[in-house]
């Protein structure tokens, strides 16, 4: 029999299974119906996690943007026009540390991916890998007609690496000064800075799935920031945002999972919100099987589930609210109010409805 409250990816097959009427075996048959439950499960379990940001799912992290550099100067040959090489001059005698790590941070003055531009051009390089402090490999090729003898130039980066298990952005702010960035389309994004080449504090930004290191790597596809302007120094931007390891593994619980396999597997959602999960299921369950009308039943009942859950996880209107009070909190005598009122006996107690 399975459990009143399914907790394991096992207990869930067992509640599906046992609405359909399908007793976990060794037969064929049997196998089938359970990679069909298991299927269905982890759709269900996705599913959920579209419909809402979800507090269990949400997660905090920081990233730190890189400061412009533009220490020494670069020079650029017509016959090796990838190549940048870092120099001085008799008026600019230090010479660029491009590969050497910002004091006291874990990111180079210069790092791939970041972009180049050159005293007096418009033209926007990236970088696709840094060989040593004075020798930069650019992504794409120097386009001027003449060299770039000693020239002036700046580095800067736009584009950040979001947390490993990103799946979508809650909020994204500054601390420097509460805002809020907006996230906008990529498509009006690069529609409106397609050279993205001013370098301020962040103002709006785009998310993008890109290959980090430059050069079109695949190593590494995970969702990416870019902003605009483009950081000018380096700031403190703390974000929230929706993980997507959905799951964690029975065995070690602090190892997220995308998907449940294993029996002794669990979804992160509440235990006491988990036979939503089931519903779905049945739902995709009917559907496969043509079933209209049990299919409906099925979904209409997770859609029921789904609503309680979100009000049961969202501060409403009518609750029960914290509303502080001038005076000592009395214990005897009529209220005036038909609130409930929780005080704390401190001048914060002005605050009302």
């Amino acid at each position: 029999m399975p459990t009143s409250t399914p907790t394991t990816f096992l207990d869930l097959q067992r509640a599906v299974l046992n609405r359909v009427q399908v007793v976990l075996g060794s037969s064929t048959a049997d196998s089938v119906s359970t990679l069909y439950a298991q299927s269905f499960l982890n759709q269900a379990n996705h599913d959920l996690h579209m419909r809402k940001d979800w507090f269990w799912a949400q997660r905090r992290n920081v990233l730190l943007t890189n400061a412009r550099y533009t220490t020494g100067l670069a020079s650029i040959v017509l016959t090796a026009r990838t190549t940048v090489s870092g120099t001085t001059s008799a008026t600019v005698t230090t010479l660029p540390a491009w590969n050497t790590a910002v004091t006291g941070m874990d990111f180079n003055n210069v790092e791939a991916g970041g972009k180049m531009r050159f005293a007096g051009q418009s033209d926007v390089y990236e970088v696709s890998t840094i060989d040593a402090d004075t020798s930069i490999v650019l992504l794409s090729r120097y386009v001027e007609s003449t060299a770039l003898v000693a020239g002036t130039y700046v580095y800067y980066r736009d584009e950040y690496a979001l947390a490993s298990d990103f799946w979508r952005l809650v909020d994204i702010r500054q601390f420097s000064s509460a805002y809020t960035i907006p996230v906008i389309p990529r498509k009006d994004f690069y529609a409106r800075y397609p050279r993205n080449s001013t370098l301020a504090l962040p103002r709006v930004c785009t998310i993008i799935e890109l290959g980090s290191g430059g050069a079109g790597a695949t190593t590494d596809w995970r969702p990416r920031v870019v902003f605009h302007p483009a950081p000018d120094k380096v700031y403190s931007i703390p974000y929230r945002y929706m993980t997507r390891n959905l799951a964690v593994q029975g065995a070690d619980p602090t190892v997220g999972l995308v998907n449940m396999s294993a029996n002794n597997d669990e979804p992160i959602v509440p235990v006491r919100y988990r036979h939503a999960l089931t519903e779905y299921a049945l739902y995709l369950w009917y559907r496969d099987l043509k079933d209209d009308q049990r299919a409906q039943m099925a979904l209409q009942t997770y859609e029921q589930l789904v609503a309680r859950m979100a009000g049961d996880t969202e501060p409403q209107a009518d609750h029960v609210r914290f509303v502080p009070r001038r005076a000592a909190y009395r214990t005897a005598g009529p209220r005036r109010t038909t609130h409930q009122r929780y005080g704390t006996g401190t001048a914060f107690d002005e605050m009302r409805d």
